[in-house]
């Protein structure tokens, strides 16, 4: 086959992409089993650690999206021959990261307003709180860890990303069921165990590309040492094109929050269904973010090099490869609902749980339909995002956000009183609604006349 070979083909698709959905996947495990071990622990922990956890990636997306697109402007700076720039570029992210660290630890103080406005049950509103503070003290490490690796993503050297993913995983899921569980000596923390593992794993992860990326061979080919001075034109470059990718992800969190928060309104058990079955899904969506996160590094490459067709042409390979993928868990999503949801029973409190189980089977079949279409939006996040189109990533997130999902969501609970069943379908029209307008941006072509870097002989 045609496609398989050459710039843009299946195979540089999976070259680049593969080690970052391993990665993906490392994480993918961790998140689950983190997840796991809190169902096991309580119902309360589980029904608590996705509204918490949505509400602190709420509140870091900004600096995530801003930072991350460090890597697309190494992914160009490549392409267009200019290797002597990158470690410009790097030290810029890291400048972003550190400033973010102080700013994330004061929102920590913010924790309490945060879930009393949500207006969840008590014990449930109180290991919410704990969670969420614990996770925003250790944030910086994660932003910090984001930009160190986009050094190696936007080089589409991403098997070293994906060994560090793999690296961060094998610490935090044994800390997670030491600290939640009170093993080998540990106290029994609970949601706070699992927090403090997963902020461990982040410093680590840091530390680790600390020592692969400023070695003196690094230094030599892409000034990773000597450009540690601040270049406030490229900081400016990555403020200005990051900010509007970091806004956009601030609002499709935003919009995941409300959702879940909406949903918590509904009950307890309508709040356990929806993280269990948010949990489960997290194996389907965490490698779209990969395949896409590795095509926005082709797509930057090729922009760079002033190749807009092979740019086309890897999107065109992205979004085959996501949709045999997707396959495959719809057929997961479909058949298995209620295997899916015993992985996350909980020790005592059977009845509650058979409640749980009760309303997964609707929200595994929304989850198929929803993955049908989170396969047009990576793809088109991954294709606008590398050509550098993020204000329009912006412009539509809000729109769509605002539009599709929050205020018909709650309209829906407040003045309709629908259940989580229907409540669940205002997030597929959210989602459909997404996936036809990044359909037609990228249709017209407008993102192919984006320039972001002078070729080296300009």
């Amino acid at each position: 086959m045609k496609r398989w070979h050459g710039p843009g083909g299946y195979a540089h698709v999976l070259r680049v992409g593969l080690p970052l959905l391993a990665g993906m996947a490392s994480l993918t495990a961790m998140h689950l089993t983190d997840r796991l071990f809190l169902s096991w622990y309580s119902q309360d922990a589980l029904a608590a650690v996705m509204p918490s956890g949505s509400a602190f990636f709420l509140c870091t997306s900004f600096f995530l999206g801003t930072v991350g697109y460090a890597g697309v402007l190494i992914a160009q700076n490549v392409g267009a021959g200019r290797p002597k720039d990158i470690g410009a570029v790097l030290w810029q992210g890291v400048y972003f990261a550190l400033a973010s660290c102080l700013t994330l630890a004061a929102l920590s103080f913010a924790s309490e307003a945060v879930f009393d406005a949500m207006g969840h049950a008590p014990e449930v509103r109180r290991l919410e709180v704990i969670y969420f503070r614990v996770l925003m003290l250790g944030a910086g490490l994660m932003v910090l860890e984001a930009s160190l690796a986009a050094f190696f993503s936007g080089r589409g050297l991403t098997r070293a990303v994906m060994l560090v993913n793999f690296g961060g995983a094998l610490l935090n899921i044994p800390l997670n069921y030491m600290l939640i569980f009170g093993r080998l000596g540990f106290p029994a923390l609970g949601v706070t165990g699992s927090a403090l593992a997963t902020v461990a794993a982040w410093g680590a992860m840091a530390a680790i590309y600390g020592v692969l990326i400023f070695t003196r061979k690094n230094d030599r080919l892409f000034h990773v040492r000597r450009a540690v001075r601040p270049d406030p034109a490229i900081f400016r470059k990555l403020v200005v094109l990051g900010t509007p990718g970091g806004t956009q992800f601030f609002l499709d969190m935003f919009a995941v929050t409300v959702f879940i928060a909406l949903a918590g309104r509904l009950g307890t058990t309508e709040l356990a269904a929806t993280s269990l079955v948010v949990s489960a899904n997290t194996p389907a969506f965490l490698p779209l973010l990969g395949l896409s996160s590795g095509l926005a590094v082709v797509v930057g490459q090729s922009m760079g090099a002033g190749r807009p067709d092979l740019a086309r042409r890897a999107a065109g390979s992205a979004l085959r490869l996501m949709a045999a993928y997707m396959a495959v868990m719809i057929v997961v999503f479909l058949g298995l609902p209620e295997q899916l949801a015993a992985f996350f029973r909980p020790h005592g409190d059977d009845a509650g749980f058979v409640r749980v189980v009760a309303l997964c089977r609707p929200l595994f079949a929304w989850c198929a339909a929803i993955g049908c279409c989170d396969i047009v939006i990576h793809m088109g996040f991954g294709v606008l995002r590398g050509a550098g189109d993020t204000r329009f990533l912006m412009l539509s997130a809000a729109a769509v956000s605002v539009l599709a999902l929050i205020l018909p969501a709650w309209l829906a609970v407040t003045y309709v009183h629908v259940g989580i069943v229907a409540l669940w379908s205002v997030f597929f029209l959210y989602v459909l609604t997404l996936a036809v307008v990044l359909t037609l941006r990228y249709k017209s072509g407008a993102w192919q006349k984006i320039r972001l870097v002078a070729p080296a002989h300009a």
